[in-house]
C-alpha cells in the first residue's frame, strides 16, 4: 500500500515541477529506508512525464491460476471417505502435484494433520 502512496507523491512532485532526483529526495525523506528505490522512483517519474494517469502496475502477462473447485471437491471428497490417505495418495488419485494437494487440504479445506499421541499404559505390579 505504500508504494501506492509513493507514486501518488511523484506523480504530485512532477505536477509541481519537479525534476527527478528532486522528488526521489523528497521521497526519501518523507517515507524514510522503506521508500522506493532511486530507479523504481525515476522509472515511475518518467512514466507520469510520459502522459501515464494510473498509478497501479500494469497487468503482468503469464500463466494464469487455474480454477481449482473441481479438484478441491474432489480432494474433500476423498478424505472424507478415508482420513488415512496421505497427501501422495491424494495427489495421485486426483492427478494433481503434492504441492497442490498440500495447498488445498491446508489452505481451502483448513485441515490440519493431526500426529497420534503415544498413551503411556498402567503398568501391572509384575512389570514394576
Amino acid at each position: 500500500m505504500s508504494e501506492i502512496n509513493e507514486r501518488v507523491c511523484i506523480k504530485f512532485c512532477l505536477k509541481l515541477g519537479k525534476n527527478a532526483s528532486e522528488t526521489y529526495t523528497m521521497i526519501k525523506t518523507a517515507f524514510g529506508d522503506d521508500s522506493l528505490s532511486r530507479s523504481v522512483t525515476f522509472e515511475w517519474f518518467i512514466r507520469f512525464k510520459d502522459s501515464r494517469q494510473s498509478i497501479k502496475d500494469d497487468p503482468r502477462s503469464g500463466r494464469p491460476s487455474t480454477s481449482r473447485n473441481d479438484d478441491v471437491a474432489n480432494i474433500y471428497e476423498k478424505v472424507r471417505n478415508d482420513r488415512r490417505l496421505t497427501v501422495r495418495e491424494l495427489a495421485n488419485e486426483a492427478g494433481i502435484s503434492i504441492g497442490s494437494c498440500h495447498e488445498i487440504l491446508t489452505e481451502k479445506l483448513q485441515m490440519r494433520r493431526v500426529a497420534a499421541k503415544f498413551v503411556p499404559r498402567m503398568l501391572t505390579s509384575e512389570q514394576n
